[in-house]
C-alpha cells in the first residue's frame, strides 16, 4: 500500500512538473520573441543617431531607426514597425545590439537558456509514453532545469543591470501603475514617462524563471518519489 501512495505521489509530482514546465516554456518564449524588454530607447542618449535611418511612409521623414521604433527586446526593435535582427545585413544586430556588451551578453545567455527548456519540454513529453517511472530521467531533467534557471537569472540580471547602468539609458524599473505605462507622471514625482524603462516582456522573463525553478523542484521531488519505490520493490 505504501509503495502504492509512492507511486502514485511521484506521478503527482511528475504531472505538476510537467505543467509548470509548459507555462514556463510559455513564459520563456513570449519573452525571447517579445521586442518589449526596454521601452522609450528613441529617450536614451543614442536614440537620435542617424547612421541607422528609415524613411517613415506616411510622413516621409527620415529618421533614426531608433526615433520610429522605441520598443527593443532581444532580437528585434519595434514601433509602428518591426526590424529585426537579420535584416539588412544583420544592420540592428552589428549597430546596435554587439555594441552593447551587456546585450550581446544576455542574448547568448538567454538563448541557451531557452533551448535547454525546449529539450526539457520535449524530453518530458517523451517520458510521458512510458509506463514505468525512471528515476534518473526526472533527476536528469531536473538538473536541466537548474542549469536552464542559472542562466536565466544571469541573463535577466544582465540586461536589467547594464540598461540600469549604462550612462546612455539609465532605465528605471517598470512602471508602477497602468497610468504610467500611458506615460503620465510617475506616481510621487514630476519626472515624466520620458525615461528608458525595463518593458514587459523583461518581467515576463522573470516569471518565466520563477515557473522553471518550480517545474525543477517538482522534477526532483518526483524523483525522490520513484527511488523510494524502486527501494520498497527491493523489500
Amino acid at each position: 500500500m505504501g509503495c502504492c501512495r509512492c507511486s502514485c505521489g511521484g506521478r503527482c509530482f511528475f504531472v505538476c512538473a510537467s505543467l509548470v514546465l509548459t507555462l514556463a516554456f510559455i513564459a520563456c518564449g513570449i519573452s525571447f520573441f517579445g521586442p518589449f524588454w526596454l521601452n522609450n530607447v528613441d529617450k536614451a542618449l543614442d536614440g537620435g543617431e542617424m547612421y541607422m535611418t528609415r524613411t517613415d511612409p506616411t510622413t516621409l521623414l527620415t529618421t533614426s531607426l531608433v526615433a520610429q521604433q522605441p520598443s527593443r527586446g532581444l532580437w528585434a526593435q519595434c514601433g509602428k514597425t518591426c526590424t529585426w535582427f537579420w535584416e539588412n545585413g544583420y544592420e540592428l544586430q552589428k549597430e546596435k545590439f554587439t555594441p552593447l556588451k551587456w546585450h550581446l551578453a544576455t542574448e547568448v545567455l538567454y538563448f541557451i537558456a531557452c533551448a535547454v527548456i525546449l529539450g526539457a519540454e520535449i524530453f518530458a513529453r517523451v517520458q510521458m509514453c512510458f509506463r514505468k517511472e525512471y528515476t534518473s530521467v526526472y533527476i536528469v531533467l531536473a538538473i536541466l532545469l537548474f542549469a536552464s534557471v542559472a542562466l536565466q537569472t544571469a541573463a535577466i540580471a544582465t540586461f536589467g543591470g547594464g540598461a540600469s547602468r549604462d550612462g546612455r539609458y539609465n532605465a528605471i524599473s517598470d512602471p508602477k501603475t497602468i497610468g504610467e505605462y500611458l506615460r503620465k507622471e510617475i506616481t510621487g514625482g514630476d519626472t515624466t514617462m520620458d525615461q528608458v524603462y525595463l518593458g514587459w516582456c523583461f518581467w515576463m522573463a522573470v516569471v518565466g524563471d520563477i515557473l522553471t525553478l518550480i517545474a525543477s523542484v517538482f522534477f526532483l521531488l518526483a524523483s525522490f518519489c520513484a527511488e523510494g519505490c524502486r527501494c520498497c520493490d527491493r523489500k
